[in-house]
């Protein structure tokens, strides 16, 4: 076990006089089949025959972006649900609604168009080149723009092999690479249950063990090159970032209320830029303090189920895959 997170429900203090209750973080969490999840994933590895539907995002053949540059803003905020979760009351919805009321009218969120079911090989190719070229395209377009990329299980692969060297990837292996500009502008990363989880990299946090991988376990230390922008959430009872023969689904749906998701909230608002003084507070610690005090509520009666963000858009690559309610993987 490494870098142990406190659920932030139990130091839970008041900041500004503004508290965000740990009901604004809560979700509804799927219902995973701990079967269909291991026989997706290990398809990945097992198909020697890339179905034909990737060829169509092989960057050689098919330069052009997926993807239009859309309006610019000073942070971008990416989302890549789980397998079967439905796109709104996903799990990574709250944790980018906190990052948003944070810093009011900076903040432009997209949840990743991609199918998000169990087809992982086409679908998660697809998704990455579609991360890819987001973020690429507005690197180039929003010369100011930096980006805050977040994973959820199958949508953790995608964001960790479209990180990543094509060849450590399991996915997207020809969809091209990420420029050295749009890199260094993404400035958090946070996943959860993230099937390419290697217990003995820095990143994880968590009561996992250091010396249990996930199914689908990268290079230790591959990705490298974020570890001070990276934080890999994984729980001990998690099959798929715990390898096991453990086939309990509650686990992987622990992030929804053991305050892993404000913890991953209050992590990406301590990276945000230095606020214009004129705007409020002007230190990233401060930004942070408000996170981990559970602050910006904004309506206390407001639904805690409610969509984080009814107006975010998709980054598109086709037609969208929202995927029906079951494993989360």
């Amino acid at each position: 076990m490494r870098n142990r997170v406190t659920p932030l429900p139990k130091r839970i203090g008041a900041l500004c006089g503004v508290v965000l209750s740990v009901a604004l973080l809560a979700g509804c969490a799927p219902e995973p089949d701990p079967t269909a999840s291991l026989e997706s994933l290990r398809e990945v590895t097992t198909d020697p025959t890339p179905p034909a539907a990737i060829d169509e995002y092989d960057a050689e053949t098919h330069p052009e972006p997926v993807v239009e540059a859309r309006e610019c803003s000073n942070y971008l905020v990416i989302t890549a649900r789980g397998t079967g979760e439905p796109r709104k009351k996903q799990l990574l919805g709250p944790v980018a609604r906190a990052v948003a009321e944070a810093r009011p009218d900076e903040v432009s969120r997209v949840d990743l168009n991609y199918p998000a079911d169990t087809e992982v090989l086409a679908g998660a190719t697809g998704g990455a080149r579609t991360l890819i070229d987001t973020l690429n395209v507005q690197a180039a377009a929003c010369p100011e723009q930096q980006f805050v990329l977040l994973g959820y299980s199958q949508g953790a692969l995608i964001v960790g092999d479209a990180l990543g060297a094509p060849d450590t990837r399991l996915v997207g292996t020809k969809v091209g690479e990420l420029t050295a500009e749009a890199a260094e502008r993404i400035i958090a990363v946070v996943l959860y249950g993230n099937p390419r989880f290697v217990g003995s990299d820095p990143t994880g946090y968590g009561d996992f063990a250091e010396d249990i991988n996930g199914l689908l376990p990268r290079p230790p230390e591959s990705l490298s090159a974020y570890n001070d922008r990276l934080r890999d959430y994984c729980v001990a009872d998690d099959f798929i970032c715990q390898s096991t023969l453990e086939m309990e689904e509650s686990g992987h749906v622990a992030y929804y209320e053991n305050g892993m998701q404000e913890d991953g909230a209050a992590f990406i608002i301590a990276q945000l830029s230095p606020r214009d003084p004129a705007a409020g507070s002007d230190t990233r610690d401060a930004d942070a303090g408000e996170a981990d005090a559970g602050a910006r509520s904004g309506d206390p009666d407001a639904d805690p189920n409610a969509d984080p963000d009814p107006n975010a858009e998709d980054a598109s690559s086709g037609p969208a895959g929202a995927g029906e309610p079951g494993s989360a993987n």
